[in-house]
């Protein structure tokens, strides 16, 4: 009833408090001797979120030509185009006097107007009329550019930006000059070139000047904006000035703009053609940032796990807003068996919780910045944070779909399964029970009926052994995201080893035999083929160790032969790795649980953690240490030999 009862508890807790804002974890862990297989598949029997696709950060890209979105109709030449047309070499003129214009040409290049009229009227009128034509393609030509660019403004990129900077430059030179004509050529001739008016009433985007990037530099005013400070602060916020959240999670403006950087991209404009190229660099989105915030609850978990008092310090750092940890789950997590497996995935759901609510206050600072009054006016400056918000929004939905889609997968099959299982169960007993319902009427009449039943009380004891919560190593998705399996290589029932006579090298061997089990054929295990007791060499009358090979067969004197020598190698092996005083001063039946540990892994140096227990133990000469080091192995490799190493725990403590 204990178990049923630590189960519970822990299972609402999660299922309540902590299903519904998730995380991501590591490592992989088994199937324990108390966790439900059904509570397992409840609370999604897995990773809370899928892994990031990549844990690389994209490459900056940008156009490599001028792309020439606003149209320079300036560039037109007046004088070029009238030449042009009186000498030919353009259509126009050319088509209504064709055969006037060469006889034109040189009195064109000779006589001065006046002259002209004098001397030839009726050329003169000529060439006025071809002038005046001339101007009136010129215009037309002009006016037709205009008005495309006006039109391709609304399809080629940024060209918004240009278009702006083109008309606040074009207010400040008409408000200083009288002369409409001068007004517009020199509009016409620095274009965008003088940028546009930002953040703070700062000049940004021009020749000279800073690119404009969009988020940075909205993200830092809405942050400042949302601490009262002005939208161009720089610098932290002091201490004892913060008293939110987000000069919590991001101690300045520039903290958060590369926060968000690194989940929506970033986006650099400029406003003219020779400003600088346009360069954009693409977002990761949430899951790096989920799978790096799980290494953080990971270990703020595995602190309060073992620490020797829990505090409230400690409990408010692991909690986040939306998903509070409180005393009583941390207990109840202690007390169970499988607060590993659990663990991971509560580190998991508290990262997811964590990371969900940064985002949405990334989302609330945007939204401030955008109502800053440079930005607010800034048609294009508005549709690229609107995007934005529906990235950051499609980033949101991604996490609840991949959690939602993860735990209505693990619920289907294998929970049918596992109830299909249960009715079976229920169904046997009932078919088994007595129709004469007096015996249950005096049952605590019966000798011993009314004991207290502590068989599974060793199963709550949380002071003996350390519980280690997994995080991520930095090699990609090994060891990650964790997979169950059966019972069969995990933590089901197991009985403990007798002693084994003999000194540490014969207890050894009687271990190895236990756990290894002979075969006389070769079969391929991990990575060679292996024979005897599982070795990849036997060891012949003679001597002399022959390699196993697919075709390999052993008798069991050639096997016990192999397994003698390399418990003494292993034996000579460990005391290199520990240390020879280490080694002499444990028990023998450590030292014979070392052996068969190190004759698992092949060396010791794998795991320091036990050789540091090894040598804690030997020095205190409290076995017990290394017995609980050993037995948090067990969840190493899918947890396949889990019951091994919790036999060799045993046999260190029991003997």
């Amino acid at each position: 009833m204990k178990t049923k009862q630590k189960l519970s508890v822990l299972a609402l807790a999660i299922s309540i408090g902590i299903v519904s804002e998730s995380s991501q974890a590591n490592t992989e862990y088994v199937q324990g001797t108390v966790l439900s297989d059904k509570v397992f598949y409840q609370i999604g029997g897995g990773s809370a979120v899928m892994p990031p696709p990549s844990r690389k950060r994209p490459n900056e890209l940008s156009i490599g030509i001028g792309w020439k979105s606003n149209l320079t109709c300036g560039n037109f030449d007046i004088k070029t185009t009238i030449k042009n047309q009186l000498n030919g070499i353009t259509e126009g003129f050319k088509d209504l006097y064709g055969n006037v214009i060469e006889s034109a040409t040189g009195a064109v290049a000779s006589l001065p107007a006046m002259i002209i009229q004098r001397a030839n009227p009726q050329l003169y009128d000529i060439l006025s009329n071809g002038m005046y034509q001339a101007k009136l393609d010129f215009d037309s030509l002009k006016t037709s550019c205009e008005e495309m660019s006006n039109h391709l403004a609304d399809y080629v990129m940024d060209s918004k930006w240009a278009k702006m900077a083109g008309l606040e430059n074009y207010k400040e030179i008409a408000s200083t000059e009288t002369d409409a004509k001068k007004a517009k050529k020199k509009s016409e001739q620095e274009q965008g070139s003088k940028g546009i008016t930002w953040i703070g009433g700062v000049k940004k985007g021009g020749m000279g000047q800073q690119a404009i990037d969009v988020i940075k530099d909205v993200v830092g005013a809405g942050f400042n904006m949302s601490l009262g400070r002005a939208p161009t602060a720089k610098g932290a916020i002091p201490k004892t000035q913060c008293d939110g959240m987000l000069c919590t999670e991001w101690q300045s403006p520039e903290d958060m703009a590369e926060y968000a950087k690194r989940i929506l991209g970033e986006k650099t404009m400029t406003t003219c053609d020779n400003c600088g190229n346009k360069k954009t660099k693409a977002g990761t989105g949430l899951a790096p940032e989920i799978e790096n915030q799980t290494k953080i609850k990971a270990t703020q978990l595995e602190e309060l796990l073992n620490a020797e008092a829990i505090s409230a310090e400690k409990l408010n750092q692991l909690s986040t807003s939306t998903v509070a940890v409180t005393r009583g789950l941390i207990e109840s997590l202690k007390e169970d068996p499988d607060a590993s497996i659990l663990g991971f995935r509560l580190a998991q759901e508290l990262a997811i919780s964590k990371e969900l609510e940064k985002a949405l206050v990334l989302r609330r600072v945007i939204l401030t910045g955008m109502k800053e009054p440079n930005v607010s006016n800034n048609e294009g400056a508005q549709e690229e944070l609107e995007k934005s918000l529906k990235m950051l929004d499609r980033e949101i939905e991604q996490v609840k779909l991949e959690m939602e889609l993860q735990r209505s997968i693990s619920n289907n099959t294998a929970i049918a399964i596992l109830n299909n299982r249960m009715v079976e169960q229920q169904r046997a007993l009932d078919s088994n029970t007595p129709d004469d319902n007096k015996k249950l009427h005096n049952l605590s009449k019966d000798s011993g009926a009314n004991i207290l039943d502590t068989s599974n009380s060793n199963l709550f004891t949380s002071l003996d052994r350390y519980i280690p919560i997994p995080s991520s190593d930095s090699s990609g998705l090994g060891n990650i995201y964790a997979s169950y399996t059966s019972s069969i290589n995990g933590n089901a029932p197991y009985s403990p080893i007798g002693v084994i006579a003999g000194s540490a090298k014969d207890q050894a061997m009687g271990l190895l035999r236990q756990f290894e089990g002979f075969i006389s054929t070769a079969k391929y295990d991990v990575n060679a083929p292996r024979v005897g007791y599982g070795s990849d060499t036997i060891t012949r009358a003679d001597g002399t160790v022959v390699k196993v090979t697919s075709n390999t067969t052993t008798t069991r004197e050639d096997a016990e032969r192999d397994l003698a020598r390399r418990t003494h190698e292993y034996s000579t092996q460990i005391q290199r790795e520990i240390g020879s005083s280490t080694w002499n001063n444990l028990t023998p039946s450590a030292q014979a649980a070392l052996i068969s540990y190190t004759y698992n892994y092949g060396t010791l140096n794998k795991t320091k953690s036990v050789i540091a227990a090894a040598q804690a133990a030997a020095e205190s000469g409290d076995m017990a240490k290394l017995a609980i080091a050993i037995r948090n192995r067990s969840v190493d490799n899918n947890g396949v030999n889990s019951r091994r190493r919790n036999q060799e725990a045993d046999y260190i403590s029991n003997n």
